[in-house]
């Protein structure tokens, strides 16, 4: 019996280990997929045509995969778009295309299986990367930053009424030049074409033309909102029944220039603090944030002196100016990340995203 009982013991051990290593190996090629799709998508971002794949290729082989690099075959990388959860192939030439998905392969070899006749098993990992823009939010910051700062990295004199084209959003991608933008600074007015407001969260009036229940909060939890991670956020803002912001809806202002909350939300983000008067951040800390264009009374006469969402954006802070300036500083620049509430859409934006959706 004991001799029985090792036998199904070393077994049952062989095959824990077997198991151990074909999720490791799951894992690493997961992860190459993931680095390939998205490179993929940067390159498609760029105009690259073809050579997008080539990046996809070369990335996935970065990843090993057990003791191997992973070998992309040309039919395992492929361009599309993505519409819901559905990736539609289609050639990487064609302008239409935003999306990569990336299928890996590793021929897994067993170990202990060998004994029970087991050689190789083959594992699959699929990845889906896009290229777009964030056409809503679920994690936003209580700023509505202004549109028309946007519009001056441009530079080409722009007023409001503009909308972004592809060639302006390619541009906008590349932008890393610190920028000021004005807090709710005394003397300016209220709609101040260069002025971030701080704004109650959710959306006063929503998109739709249906009312929203702001907050209207202390000090305290607006600081708070500033740095909390999203999980945190969503539940102090009261996003449990509309869960984003998005572009349409208007977002009420709130009183007063919210100098010392901003700053101390300022320097309880990761990665900033405090050097005298000033914030610091480095690096940069990404948010996403509310991009306005004009103030005043919301379509529906529902709130007055309202800010109105012309784009979903992100911003990265550098950090504040203390007085007498109290400037928040930063920049507009492109994103890689993971995908927020509401997913993504392939026309231009002001910010571009890089994500994977799969």
């Amino acid at each position: 019996m004991s001799a029985f009982f090792m036998m199904v013991f070393l077994m049952s051990a062989g095959l824990a280990i077997d198991m151990g290593l074909m999720y490791e190996y799951r894992n690493q090629l997961q992860t190459s997929a993931d680095a390939a799709a998205l490179a993929g998508a940067v390159g498609l971002g760029n105009r690259d045509g073809v050579v997008a794949r080539d990046s996809a290729m070369a990335f996935n082989h970065r990843n090993r995969v057990g003791d191997s690099t992973n070998t992309l075959a040309v039919s395992d990388a492929v361009a599309g778009t993505w519409h819901g959860s559905t990736f539609y192939a289609r050639n990487w030439t064609d302008d239409s295309v935003y999306a990569v998905q990336v299928t890996t392969r590793y021929p897994a070899q067993y170990l202990f299986g060998r004994a029970a006749g087991f050689t190789t098993k083959t594992l699959t990992a699929t990845a889906v990367a896009v290229h777009g823009s964030a056409p809503r939010l679920g994690c936003v910051r209580p700023w509505a930053v202004p549109y028309q700062s946007l519009l001056d990295q441009l530079g080409g004199g722009y007023t409001i009424t503009h909308d972004l084209t592809q060639a302006d959003v390619a541009q906008l991608a590349t932008a890393t030049a610190a920028n000021e933008l004005i807090l709710n600074q005394p003397g300016t007015g209220e709609g101040a074409p260069h002025q971030m407001r701080a704004v109650d969260l959710p959306a006063a009036e929503y998109s739709d033309g249906t009312a929203g229940s702001p907050w209207n909060p202390s000090g305290a939890l607006y600081t708070r909102a500033i740095s909390e991670d999203c999980s945190a956020l969503a539940t102090e803002t009261n996003f449990s029944s509309h869960p984003y912001v998005t572009v349409g809806d208007w977002l009420q202002g709130m009183p007063g220039e919210k100098k010392g909350d901003t700053k101390k939300g300022l320097d309880a983000m990761p990665g900033c603090a405090k050097s005298g008067n000033d914030v610091s951040c480095s690096p940069a800390v990404q948010v996403d944030v509310a991009i306005w264009d004009t103030y005043g009374q919301s379509t529906n006469k529902i709130c007055s002196g309202c800010y109105h969402v012309k784009y979903m954006g992100v911003f990265y802070v550098t950090g504040y100016r203390g007085p007498p300036e109290n400037n928040v500083t930063g920049y507009f620049s492109a994103l890689t990340s993971s995908p927020q509430a509401g997913g993504f859409t392939a026309s231009p934006g002001p910010i571009s995203k890089n994500a994977l959706v799969r």
